[in-house]
């Protein structure tokens, strides 16, 4: 097997991408080929960059024209170096390798099944499937467990910068516990799918969003110059307000303790309450949240509608309402305000928002590209980094997409197949997969059974 160590300033995706290149353009009478590649791979979304020693070991199989590579990254120790530079080129030694050894290899050349990675909020959780920062990183699935997936795009790059983040948004059924930052963003782009609303917190089924401001409350004000002054007092009041609740709660607390539970934050609640001074204060903070909410629209939600959420427009997802988001990989926001104490820094930024805010937020639907009797496609959103289709795939029938490039797949409802000439993959619903763009389109979406999925695309090779 061929063994090459890099320096630390060359690139292990360029050096793949070579021998690759090689084997393209050289034909050989050879079927299999493998290679391995040690490297120092630094982690940019920790704080200080650690460097990880890692080896990639790759086999390429060209039997069928069409190269099927697998891929395995780990951690490398010099026992592990020395076994991989004996281990012949053929498929079947380097599967027994990675088997006996523990060592997750996947097919990179197929579509990667995404392991997400939960991160804890103050009102729920996020889940993250293809995120990639110091909170938590995403995996792909493997054999043998799981390789994280920045390791893998250090050697399969997808993209020039980075891909397109899917995550679902957990809030709590609790009201005001499960509502989120009301924020925006100036770089951000972002959509929303609601996939569930809970009925314990919305008994009718009908959820809601703080989305852009109030129409009817911009109309008792001569000018936004007007209404934002306005908002801005209510929010200082509020603020002041919190922050001195937040003081009173953070003194119950266990130093130790670096996560509240709602329950817990609702009995210290309790028991501050009972006294008469504590018990003025918590009301001021309901009536003062509430006079600050007036000045914010709510825009109601039910199972299937999506939100589209442009740069610079304030909202707030509010509790028990489970969205599927697809959004611009860039994490920056700007807080207008939030009805918990805020972790994350030691300021709210709604002055700076303000100025930036977009007042006259269009609601953008759904449009409808295909409808027949064999599949339904709407066009969710189409920004200016990526686009997100909505399938409606039939019962017996199937769909060719055309993609260039790598794309991402959320499975909503249903069990969908999605078939190459190297085989197939069977999606369960809540589950999700990149196809990579070494694929290039070939390969189809099928449904046995009627089935619902999300597709997402980088918009510089919009094919729409």
């Amino acid at each position: 097997m061929k063994f090459s160590r890099l320096d630390n300033n060359e690139s292990p995706a360029a050096w793949v991408d070579a021998q690759l290149s090689a084997l393209r353009s050289v034909p050989a009478a050879r079927k299999e080929h493998a290679f391995a590649l040690h490297f120092s791979y630094f982690q940019t979304y920790l704080p200080s960059q650690p460097a990880l020693d890692l080896v990639a070991l790759i086999h390429v199989d060209v039997t069928s024209g069409l190269p099927v590579i697998h891929l395995g990254v780990f951690n490398t120790t010099d026992q592990l170096i020395a076994d991989i530079q004996l281990l012949p080129d053929d498929w079947m030694s380097i599967r027994q390798f990675s088997k006996a050894n523990h060592l997750p290899v996947f097919q990179v050349s197929a579509p990667w099944e995404l392991v997400p990675v939960y991160i804890p909020k103050p009102w729920g959780q996020e889940i993250w499937f293809t995120g990639i920062e110091a909170r938590g990183q995403a995996a792909v699935k493997c054999d043998e467990g799981s390789i994280p997936l920045p390791w893998i795009l250090a050697v399969f790059p997808q993209a020039e910068r980075s891909l397109i983040l899917l995550k679902v948004l957990d809030p709590l059924p609790d009201e005001v516990y499960g509502d989120l930052y009301f924020e925006l963003h100036e770089e951000k782009q972002e959509v929303y799918v609601v996939t569930s609303i809970n009925e314990d917190a919305w008994p009718d089924g009908t959820g809601s969003i703080q989305l852009g401001f109030s129409p009817d409350k911009r109309g008792n004000y001569t000018n936004d110059y007007e209404f934002k002054k306005a908002y801005l007092e209510a929010v200082k009041s509020y603020e002041q307000v919190r922050r001195t609740l937040d003081k009173k709660i953070d003194d119950l607390r266990s130093p130790s303790s670096t996560t509240l539970s709602t329950l817990q934050l609702k009995n210290w609640i309790n028991t501050l309450s009972q006294s008469p001074e504590n018990e003025a204060l918590i009301q001021s903070e309901r009536n003062l949240r509430s006079l600050m909410n007036s000045f914010v629209n709510h825009m109601p939600l039910v199972v299937g509608d999506t939100v589209a959420i442009p740069r610079c427009v304030p909202h707030a997802l509010q509790h028990g309402v489970r969205v599927v988001e697809f959004q611009t990989p860039v994490y920056e926001r700007q807080i207008l305000s939030f009805a918990q104490k805020v972790l994350t820094q030691d300021h709210w930024d709604t002055e700076k928002a303000l100025a930036i805010a977009e007042m006259d937020y269009v609601f953008q639907s759904p449009s409808r590209l295909v409808s027949n009797d064999q599949i339904d496609v709407e066009l969710i959103v189409s920004f200016d980094d990526f686009l997100v289709q909505r399938i409606h795939l039939k019962a017996g029938f199937c769909y060719e997409p055309s993609v260039l490039d790598y794309s991402l797949v959320m499975l909503i409802a249903g069990e969908l197949r999605l078939v190459w000439s190297g085989g197939q993959r069977i999606l369960a619903a809540g589950n999700s997969m990149l196809i990579p763009k070494s694929m290039e389109g070939r390969y189809y979406f099928a449904a046995e059974d009627s089935c619902l999925f999300l597709h997402a695309l980088p918009k510089a090779f919009d094919q729409v």
